[in-house]
């Protein structure tokens, strides 16, 4: 184990330079996540607007997820790099409209302890297939292209070989250690008024209410449109934004604008946030 270790530490320092040019490219990608995630926020909850699974079947999608992108790159790299030129960035493209999405530290503690592993095996694994795409289109000699590609080539396959076992423990990891983390995180910080929402045409709208929970107690029901959260339109929004704008510490309030189309009413009513459903 030790010597298998100490091979891969050699052949890893090997490549130091493209792990430096891969750096700099996923850094590029990083910088535009933060910018898009700034001026066009709506993108980052776009693509976060679906609910994630947990246990078994969530490490079967993100380890397949992970596997065939890292496919897609080493399969793209062979056309002068092409795969890692364009993935790396767009992997530091998510990252980094994250860091400017939500709350610092609930994505810190959603995204830090699978992607301590995770985030290394990507950057690993496209620094390689960035050298096998590119280092052997830099040689004068044809016999040096052909040995430097053959050795290239066999090298990105033992990286790819050490990523997959890593994209698996960061899967295991997200799947059923993460989970646990953020529930922890939101019983602390995310009580909620005792409802489901969901955007139905293109209006804010209670699905369910929960016995016994805030809303429920204040008489609400399935059916009634939230216009306003805290005085902000929720028109425009997505669910995941209101569903966040709802949620807060256990205690505090939040005032909601509440159309009852029925009655062809409005009313605006004030919650106390608690962790019953």
């Amino acid at each position: 184990m030790l010597a298998l270790a100490q091979a891969y530490w050699k052949l890893i320092h090997s490549a130091k330079k493209w792990l430096i040019v891969t750096l700099c490219l996923f850094a590029l990608g990083v910088a535009g996540g933060v910018v898009i995630g700034i001026t066009k926020p709506s993108l980052i909850e776009q693509a976060l607007e679906h609910d994630r699974e947990t246990g078994f079947p969530y490490f079967i999608h993100i380890l397949k997820n992970n596997l065939w992108f890292m496919l897609i790159s080493w399969c793209a790299s062979l056309v002068l790099g092409i795969g890692p030129l364009l993935l790396t960035p767009a992997g530091g493209l998510m990252l980094g409209g994250l860091l400017v999405y939500g709350s610092v530290s609930y994505w810190f503690l959603a995204m830090f302890p699978h992607g301590i592993v995770e985030l290394p095996a990507m950057l690993l694994s496209n620094a390689f297939f960035l050298r096998l795409g590119l280092r052997w289109a830099l040689q004068k000699n044809a016999t040096d292209r052909k040995s430097i590609f053959a050795t290239d080539f066999q090298n990105s396959f033992k990286i790819a070989l050490l990523c997959t076992f890593l994209f698996s423990v960061a899967a295991i990891i997200e799947s059923f250690g993460t989970p646990k983390i953020t529930a922890a995180y939101e019983k602390e910080h995310l009580a909620g008024i005792g409802v489901k929402v969901a955007i139905q045409e293109q209006q804010l709208t209670i699905t369910h209410v929960f016995p016994g929970g805030p809303a429920s107690k204040a008489g609400f029901s399935s059916g009634l449109l939230i216009q306003k959260i805290d005085g902000t339109e929720t028109a425009g929004k997505y669910r995941r934004k209101c569903s966040d704008m709802i949620h807060g510490r256990v205690g505090t309030k939040v005032k909601l604008e509440v159309i009852d189309t029925v009655h062809s009413k409005t009313n605006t009513v004030e919650l106390v946030r608690d962790l019953k459903p």
